[in-house]
């Protein structure tokens, strides 16, 4: 979508996180009871899936509904293993998911306001802007968790998730779309780094994991069942868990995540940067949608002022 023919409003760059990403939709309903209008939105893994159905015009109370309607089973069965090539899952029922909310034949290019997802192309490590065609192929290509979900070819590219390169599509807002840019960052790696180890999963969220690891299916999967099973782990007697492969690989991403995010910011860094206290929520955890959308929320709620004066400001103010 040209600019010149945009109407006034903010451009949203809402990072990847898994279910911590539900954040994004506490922000959107903030800004939408403010009635501050938004008229161009980029992202990145799930916040390029949440910034597609605010693009399609559903209401922010329409995506709570659906954000909170997700149990652990519904959740399991996005990512059911199929084994195929180059990760434990093929993604065919995120895309069903996705068709059903988003619409299968939609184009990007028919959105009444701006959009732009994010991904990486594995073989060549550039990053890739999908803003045009087929809205379902933008939001998988911009999902593919590496070695959970499968890499999707799209154009004669197999791409993977746009976190790989780009956590946070603030830059990316910028130069399609111009600014104020308000960006929402939820995973860890933007969070602050001195943390604490990493939190152990809810004891729901333990016990259903307990359960679920018994399932033969997952027993056929090993590499699924090995990465649930370091999110199920107890904490022992409140010392730090052991620096086992799984927390090596999930912190070596944090630190990497962290550095890309500096870069970046040193290059175009938005008007404004909302993080969402959400590190207690797992990549995973999408039945904790009330938790995440509440922390978005008051992240939201906390820099209303400085949100309505980036409106009033054609520059902004850094922060």
């Amino acid at each position: 979508m040209n600019n010149a023919t945009q109407p006034p409003g903010l451009v949203l760059a809402l990072g990847g996180g898994g279910a911590k990403g539900l954040a994004h939709i506490g922000v959107l309903q903030v800004l939408e009871e403010a009635g501050i209008p938004v008229r161009a939105v980029t992202g990145t893994s799930v916040g390029a899936e949440i910034g597609a159905f605010l693009a399609i015009g559903m209401p922010s109370e329409e995506l709570v509904a659906l954000a909170t309607s997700l149990d652990w089973k519904r959740t399991l069965q996005l990512f059911m293993p199929d084994l195929p090539t180059g990760g434990i899952a093929s993604g065919k029922n995120i895309v069903r998911f996705l068709s059903s909310g988003l619409g299968a034949e939609r184009v990007i290019e028919e959105l009444t306001i701006g959009f732009a997802a994010v991904a990486a192309d594995l073989e060549t490590g550039q990053q890739v802007v999908l803003d045009r065609g087929s809205l379902i192929d933008a939001v998988r290509a911009s999902l593919s968790m590496p070695a959970m979900l499968a890499p999707y070819a799209l154009d004669g590219r197999l791409l993977v998730d746009g976190s790989v390169v780009n956590p946070v599509p603030f830059d990316v807002a910028r130069t399609h779309f111009g600014g104020p840019v308000l960006a929402v960052a939820v995973n860890t790696g933007a969070l602050s780094f001195r943390q604490e180890w990493q939190v152990p999963a809810s004891t729901l969220w333990r016990t259903r994991g307990r359960q679920l690891l018994e399932q033969p299916w997952i027993k056929q999967a090993e590499p699924l069942r090995q990465w649930l099973q370091g999110q199920f782990n107890d904490p022992r007697d409140g010392k730090k868990p052991a620096w086992g492969a799984r927390r090596v690989l999930d912190r070596v991403m944090d630190i990497t995540t962290a550095q890309l995010m500096d870069l970046r910011m040193q290059l175009h860094a938005p008007e404004l940067m909302l993080v969402p206290e959400v590190r207690r929520i797992g990549p995973l955890e999408f039945y904790r949608g009330e938790e995440a959308i509440a922390a978005g929320r008051a992240a939201a709620l906390a820099r209303l002022a400085h949100i309505h004066a980036l409106l009033r400001c054609a520059d902004g103010v850094h922060t």
